[in-house]
């Protein structure tokens, strides 16, 4: 019987057009919700405390709304509320339980800050600077892993016994399935990035023309354009060394690296000329601070480079 007929027949049973088989179930269904402790087995002592208080409450307030409108016969009184008690207790849990396992729990990073994030099986995930994940907050063993992602992260998923999916959700509709591995994840600006350090990603675009998978071996990096996916090698030093509080750059224009400074710190670049833009750096750097960032861009191609609050200027030096 679901909550519809349920609440049907309490009407009846309230106007007094119930039969004597539809009285004794309910009597049944309230003996039954006492003794029945398994709707409520899978939750702590806080979590049925928070239940009860709200459930309490509503059949306080439902008992006030009879009383001032005296009910025509008082004779059902009791074991209605015995029945709107257990109604209110099934549904209350079960509207919790339902939210709780379909609600995705958030975690966000600020401007430069990384986080490290245990996902219930264990999977860990670094998130970087301004960035946002998703998930189920319960997992069990008979359905997927599932995360989404925007920004940048790094991921080291576990490999269960039972070989369970573990799929990270992207921007572009794009779809990343592993096993067991290492990558690295980055989904900014409508564009999407994958590099595979260790093991093997089945990666998926939902709605492309080409259906078909791309598979991705260590050291290579997947990228979509134009609803296409396609693959390369490269050098992962410059997709990972962020973990260690590092940039990696190989002649990269400063057009590229100003995006990285929006997106991972907050900062807005601007140039006083527009072909400093173009200007390319290699090498790596420090990012243990944002200062130390434009300290060292400034020194390796011999710029000035202001900051006020979010606000940096780019000049040559000698202007």
């Amino acid at each position: 019987m679901n909550h519809e007929e349920l609440a049907e027949l309490i009407k009846r049973y309230r106007s007094g057009t119930a039969t004597p088989e539809e009285i004794a179930l309910l009597d049944k269904i309230w003996s039954e919700s006492q003794t029945d402790t398994s709707i409520t087995s899978d939750h702590t002592e806080e979590q049925l405390q928070e239940i009860q208080g709200q459930m309490f409450s509503a059949i306080k307030n439902e008992i006030r709304k009879k009383e001032r409108a005296r009910a025509k016969s008082v004779s059902y009184i009791p074991l209605l509320y015995k029945v709107a008690a257990s109604i209110l207790l099934v549904m209350a849990v079960s509207f919790w339980w339902y939210s709780a396992s379909n609600r995705l729990h958030e975690i966000r990073t600020g401007f430069g800050e990384q986080r490290i994030v245990m996902l219930p099986d264990q999977s860990k995930v670094i998130l970087n600077g301004n960035s946002v994940l998703r998930y189920t907050p319960g997992w069990d063993d008979n359905t997927s892993r599932e995360v989404w992602i925007e920004g940048e992260g790094f991921f080291s998923v576990i490999h269960t016994k039972n070989h369970q999916k573990f799929i990270v959700h992207g921007v572009n509709q794009l779809n990343v399935e592993v096993l067991g591995t290492k990558f690295n994840v980055n989904t900014r600006h409508c564009s999407s990035e994958v590099m595979l350090t260790e093991g093997k990603v089945k990666l998926e675009l939902a709605g492309a023309d080409n259906k078909q998978p791309l598979f991705l071996k260590p050291g290579e990096l997947a990228t979509v354009t134009d609803k296409e996916l396609s693959s390369q090698s490269v050098n992962k030093q410059r997709y990972t060394s962020w973990l260690e509080n590092k940039l990696f750059f190989e002649r990269t224009p400063l057009r590229d690296i100003s995006g990285i400074l929006k997106d991972t710190y907050g900062l807005k670049v601007t140039f006083s000329d527009p072909s400093l833009e173009t200007r390319e750096l290699s090498g790596e750097i420090s990012a243990a601070s944002v200062d130390e960032i434009l300290y060292a861009i400034g020194e390796t191609l011999d710029l000035t480079i202001e900051k006020k609050g979010q606000q940096v200027t780019i000049t040559p030096k000698h202007q």
